[in-house]
């Protein structure tokens, strides 16, 4: 049988032997996974991935429109006080 050989954290080829049916020729370890190929996997990564959500498009977008209704007010202020 043929042995998986790709690098371990020692720097030695890995003794395990290789999957049949894998197309790298590496063991279960190595060589299974390639990621989510379909869309609807792609969005369950996205969302398992997701811890707190503070630099996602929805959140920037909030925290402009909060900054420049603080600047627009900030002027009313500054103009009411200076009238």
């Amino acid at each position: 049988m043929k042995r998986c050989n790709a690098k371990t954290r020692k720097g030695t080829p890995c003794q395990r032997y290789a999957l049949k049916n894998v197309k790298n020729g590496r063991c279960r370890l190595h060589g299974i996974s390639t990621g989510a190929k379909t869309k609807a996997g792609r969005e369950r990564l996205r969302a398992a991935q997701l811890k707190h959500g503070y630099y996602s498009k929805e959140s920037i977008s909030q925290r402009k429109k909060i900054k420049e209704m603080l600047t627009l007010a900030t002027e009313t202020i500054q103009m009411a006080e200076n009238a």
